[in-house]
């Protein structure tokens, strides 16, 4: 308590961050993101060609040992958010519609 009373005596503004505090965070786990996507995007591509649902992939990949980005097994929500990412890579290339 002393010290948060001595650095609040300093003029320093404690629970101020809000989004400034976490942005660094966020864009380093999106980066991380992309990149575990972009090395997987063939497989993803040779999945939905194939016309599995989403717990189908689950399994497969489980099925082939290919672990998930934290190292675990898949689960068919781990898959719908990087099929979400690939639509919207695919959208933002896309022309814009005049």
């Amino acid at each position: 308590r002393q010290a948060l009373s001595e650095a609040k005596a300093r003029g320093v503004q404690l629970g101020k961050a809000g989004a400034d505090n976490i942005r660094a965070t966020v864009e380093k786990r999106k980066s991380a993101a992309d990149a575990f996507a972009k090395q997987h995007e063939a497989l993803f591509a040779e999945l939905v060609a194939q016309g599995l649902t989403h717990r189908k992939m689950a399994e497969v990949l489980n099925e082939r040992g290919i672990a998930a980005a934290k190292g675990g097994p898949w689960t068919h929500g781990q898959v719908q958010r990087i099929l979400n990412r690939y639509a919207d890579w695919a959208q933002a290339q896309a022309p814009a519609a005049e």
